[in-house]
């Protein structure tokens, strides 16, 4: 029994050592410096009864200290991975890269690798693949915030960044999340802080057209359509790239923004119509063409004048936030620009 219990111990001294110089191969060898970052959190939400997605919580801004030029780096967050890539992912500290592989953008899929760990979805980390990577940086944001209070749990020597958008403030987020990934990797700051500058150059411009048009945003989910106002979740529509809400008083349109039919978009007549289709945003089949072709939507002054526009569903809906994507949309509009 004692050379039982002497064998396993050995075991579980040379894992640990394993475990360990596993860590020390995949270290940096750039200075890792301390930097103070601030940020929001979603504290105390709960994974759903089929473990596929977090509820409530309450968000909290934060203070904390990060280190510089993290070697082993985990991205729950598309539009973060969107911003690294954008300035060349290789010109970073970062050695080992784990993502969620379910829907990836196909502008990111590059990392649809071996060479790339699968870590989870957008909502669930691989709680096991996470403790096998050992990541020096955890970076989640939107769908994945939730998980903020257990993972700081179970993997305390990560630093962990939330990048979640806040409702209405797109560019402050942006620029919040651009700042603070310039801090984390110091060898690309330049490099995000000019593209920051450069998107949002373009954002005013597109405002000072967009300010004098009015505009009605559908999400198109099959069948279904939803409305979402300046208030909801594609508030920047209205807020940063300046167009006027073609119907005033409807102001809701939170994250699954609110069903509405046909008639309600005779009735409202806007002048510009954008249309998105979650259905390819999720791999499904497209239905925008059946949504255009109806009757009620051809009477519009926005399908009589042909200024019905669909936007592209990856930048809008799934990788919002990021460098690329807010081109994507920067470009999306920039047709509607040249028929104004």
């Amino acid at each position: 029994m004692k050379k039982v219990l002497f064998l396993l111990t050995c075991i579980g001294l040379v894992s640990g050592l394993v475990a360990c110089q596993s860590r020390e191969d995949n270290t940096n060898p750039m200075d890792r410096e301390d930097v103070s970052l601030t940020f929001s959190v979603t504290s105390g939400a709960l994974q759903n009864e089929a473990q596929t997605s977090w509820t409530g919580g309450t968000r909290t801004e934060v203070t904390k200290t990060f280190k510089t030029n993290p070697a082993t780096v985990a991205i729950f967050a598309y539009d973060a991975l969107d911003m690294l890539d954008s300035v060349g992912l290789e010109n970073t500290s970062i050695l080992s890269l784990g993502i969620p592989k379910s829907n990836v953008p196909a502008y990111l899929n590059q990392y649809q690798t071996n060479s790339v760990l699968n870590v989870g979805t957008l909502f669930i980390p691989d709680w096991d693949a996470l403790e096998l990577f050992m990541p020096d940086l955890i970076i989640i944001g939107g769908r994945s915030a939730g998980a903020y209070d257990q993972l700081s749990s179970l993997y305390p020597y990560a630093d962990i960044l939330d990048v979640t958008a806040v409702n209405g403030e797109y560019v402050e987020s942006m620029n919040r999340n651009a700042t603070n990934l310039a801090k984390i990797f110091p060898t690309v700051a330049e490099d995000i802080h000019a593209k920051m500058d450069a998107i949002e150059v373009s954002m005013g411009a597109i405002k000072n057209i967009a300010k004098n048009h009015e505009a009605l945003f559908i999400m198109v989910n099959g069948e279904a359509l939803s409305f979402y106002g300046p208030n909801g979740r594609f508030a920047s529509l209205y807020d940063e790239f300046g167009f006027i809400p073609a119907d005033p008083a409807a102001e809701e349109g939170g994250s699954h923004g609110n069903v509405i039919g046909y008639e309600y978009v005779a009735s409202v007549n806007p002048e510009i119509l954008f249309l998105l289709d979650r259905g390819v945003a999720t791999g499904g089949s497209s239905t925008i063409n059946q949504v255009k072709a109806n009757a009620l939507i051809a009477s519009t002054d926005a399908g009589k004048n042909n200024m019905i526009f669909t936007l592209d569903p990856i930048a809008w809906y799934i990788s919002v936030g990021g460098f690329q994507s807010t081109e994507q949309m920067i470009d999306d509009l920039m047709v509607v620009m040249n028929r104004l």
